[in-house]
């Protein structure tokens, strides 16, 4: 049976990190410029208390990177 020499294993880490970049790129989402919340718009509509119908804003957390403000990026050269 072959044994796998643990130098072996070593070199093909670095070989891996240094040539194929496998590390994930921490950047800042670009939808919601690092902040992890958007404003959407909230349509208000007439009822008994309000006259007339109006466009309201509400924050919500960012589609893109689930409200962390930070996405990782693999870039493979």
């Amino acid at each position: 049976m072959h044994k796998v020499d643990p130098m072996e294993i070593m070199l093909s880490d670095i070989f891996d990190k240094v040539f194929y970049n496998r590390e994930p790129e921490i950047s800042d989402c670009e939808y919601c410029e690092g902040d992890g919340k958007i404003q959407v718009e909230v349509y208000r509509s007439h009822n008994c208390n309000r006259d007339v119908g109006v466009i309201d804003v509400k924050m919500v957390k960012c589609p893109d990177c689930g409200g962390s403000g930070q996405m990782e990026y693999v870039i493979n050269e």
